[in-house]
């Protein structure tokens, strides 16, 4: 690899001046995440007391936990600048930067099982949580110990790690899925080298991409760029690592240049969303594995654990990686798909006890009390099943209580939907996402700007934006138009504008105050799975907007039984019509549906379905046509 590095700009850009403030789905998710979680100093000062105590002796990934609940509740306090937030984690890296050995070593594991198991991984999650916050932070003289923490941190790895005599080569520090977790540490080196431009960094950076997060001899880079084989069919296939080593390979293109690496990410992409992505926006239907799952979504010879909420905040944020890439609104569908239905639906906003504890280990005599809900429930039903069905990434802490990895990686789900919502071109913005509320920014000319958003959407399909800069001015504003709105009316100033497509609609003219009104295609629509996927002909699921609807044992329908909705040619669901429904009080939308024998049946959305987590509330996305 060349040392002539060339920085290439994105097609969108983060907008870093914007300050959003969003109603509805999202700001309850923020509240829930703040209460039940991030504003918790005995959780920080667990997930840090872990560096001290290094138990991790047997090759566990207990040291994830800091770094990635740092990285999304440094996104929530950007969002929310709430100031006691910023405290507490500020005490919470003082408290981990503390934790460092003289030498800078920060890891959960002892010294004799150093460079095994998960450590790369988690000494990841360390970098990612101290760069995350450092962004956030506005005190010189911490920022300063932070960058020397985390270069004492990653020396201490480059002299250990490498193909230089004595090292330990990266392909051997884990056995774990052909070392892709080691390997994903890819995005943070990049990161600081943004920050230092230290050429050992960029070094240690072609040096991983060489290696191709795969000890097998086959670089999934490679595979990726010479696109001859789905994500399925990689030497390695757990979902959440692979897409970590592709956003680190993301980054490593930003840096040289490569076109190679843009079209391997590029391909990997397009694959996952061909291959992988079910109907609520997550990848795996066994385990955490990409498997095929747009054909597997239906299939009833696998009903274990799937859907992981690790894979989908992964998904959403390799999304936005690919969206900024390529500029292919494509991604920002896939975004939206994501947190409408698997991630809004992995929030326990209940946080009842669980009666049958289905938990993964229980407490020994004698031990504290586990808890038996997390704020984030880790997997998801696709077909008729019961939420609460293990804890991802389940380990006992040092005081016997637990955590999760899907619980950890939560907040940053939400936390990068404000950064996704509004993003800026050479010489305009793009709107993403549609959340009731408001956008303070700059117009391409550096005045003031403000996008004042009304809307009930996704529960309603009208959307009013008033564009109002402080004075007059032109500049390309686009809008995205989702692909499943087949009929979408568009208004800008009074004046109908033509929609042709799906994509981005650029409106490029003088802005003075003027309301745009879009209205997209609320229809409720069948969905059926892809051709030749498992039991495409028994089962349907049904769409309206970008939410997915769900059946509910509490509606007083069995799951596993017939639901004959009636469609038309088109697949499209007439006389549907908002209904009652006392027996499931969280139930955001809840829609009766005609079926084919002249009678009713109730639906609603997928994210508020299965909330008890027993029996009682079994769910499902795909349901029987007979």
């Amino acid at each position: 690899m060349s040392n002539n590095r060339t920085a290439t700009a994105d097609v969108l850009r983060l907008d870093r001046t914007a300050e959003c403030r969003f109603e509805g789905d999202f700001a309850g998710a923020v509240e829930f995440i703040m209460q039940h979680q991030l504003m918790k100093p005995e959780l920080w000062k667990k997930f840090v007391q872990i560096f001290r105590v290094q138990p991790d002796a047997g090759g566990y990934w207990r040291g994830e936990y800091w770094g990635k609940m740092m990285r999304g509740a440094a996104w929530i306090y950007r969002y929310t600048r709430n100031e006691e937030l910023y405290r507490m984690l500020r005490a919470s890296v003082c408290d981990l930067i503390g934790a460092a050995e003289p030498c800078g070593r920060i890891s959960s594991y002892v010294r004799e099982q150093e460079f095994r198991g998960w450590d790369m991984w988690c000494r990841k999650y360390v970098l990612l949580g101290l760069q995350y916050f450092s962004e956030i932070c506005p005190e010189p003289e911490l920022r300063a110990q932070i960058q020397t923490a985390m270069e004492r941190h990653l020396d201490y790895i480059i002299n250990k790690v490498g193909d230089g005599e004595g090292q330990i080569p990266l392909e051997h520090t884990s056995k774990a899925w052909e070392s892709a977790n080691s390997c994903s540490i890819l995005e943070p080196v990049l990161r600081l080298w943004h920050a230092t431009g230290k050429a050992e960094y960029l070094a240690f950076a072609d040096y991983i991409v060489r290696v191709g997060a795969s000890t097998c001899g086959k670089s999934i880079f490679e595979l990726a760029y010479r696109d001859e084989l789905p994500p399925f069919r990689y030497p390695v296939v757990k979902a959440y690592e692979v897409m970590s080593c592709f956003e680190g390979l993301v980054e490593y293109y930003r840096i040289t240049g490569e076109e190679k690496w843009k079209t391997a990410a590029l391909n990997f992409g397009r694959r996952i969303r061909e291959t992988e992505v079910t109907a609520i926006g997550c990848c795996g239907c066994t385990h955490e594995l990409f498997d095929h799952s747009a054909w597997r979504q239906t299939g009833t010879d696998y009903r274990g654990i799937m859907q992981e909420t690790c894979v989908t905040v992964t998904w959403m944020k390799l999304s936005l990686q690919l969206l900024r890439l390529s500029g292919d609104a494509a991604y920002a569908d896939c975004i939206e798909q994501s947190f409408c239905n698997a991630y809004l639906g992995s929030l326990n906003t209940r946080l009842v006890p669980s009666r049958s504890r289905k938990r993964n280990e229980e407490p020994k005599p004698g031990q504290e009390p586990i808890p038996t809900v997390l704020p984030f429930d880790s997997y998801s039903p696709l077909l008729a099943g019961a939420r609460g069905d293990m804890v991802g990434g389940y380990q006992l802490m040092p005081d016997h209580s637990f955590y999760g990895c899907c619980a950890c990686i939560g907040a940053a789900g939400a936390g990068m939907i404000p950064q996704a919502a509004l993003l800026r071109t050479d010489d305009g913005l793009a709107l993403n996402l549609y959340l009731p509320g408001s956008i303070r920014t700059r117009t391409p000319g550096g005045q003031e700007l403000t996008l004042d958003i009304r809307t009930g959407y996704p529960y309603d399909g009208t959307v009013r934006v008033r564009v109002s800069p402080a004075r007059p001015e032109r500049f390309p504003l686009l809008l995205r138009i989702p692909a499943w709105s087949e009929q979408t009316s568009l208004t800008c100033a009074g004046t109908p504008v033509a929609v042709d497509a799906a994509g981005y609609l650029t409106l490029d003219r003088e802005w003075a105050g003027q309301e745009i009104e879009l209205v997209l295609d609320m229809r409720v629509v069948r969905q059926a799975p892809p051709a030749g996927a498992c039991n495409e002909d028994r089962f349907l699921s049904y769409r309206r907007g970008p939410l997915m609807l769900a059946s509910d044992a509490r509606l007083g329908r069995d799951p596993d039984s017939a639901f004959p909705v009636a469609f038309d040619e088109n697949g499209v669901v007439a006389g549907t019509a908002p209904a009652e429904c006392p027996e499931i009080p969280e139930a955001r939308l809840c829609l009766s549906l005609p079926t084919a024998d002249g009678g009713a049946l109730r639906l609603i959305d997928y994210a508020s379905a299965g909330k008890t987590w027993e029996s009682d509330s079994r769910c499902a996305v795909w349901m029987s046509r007979e």
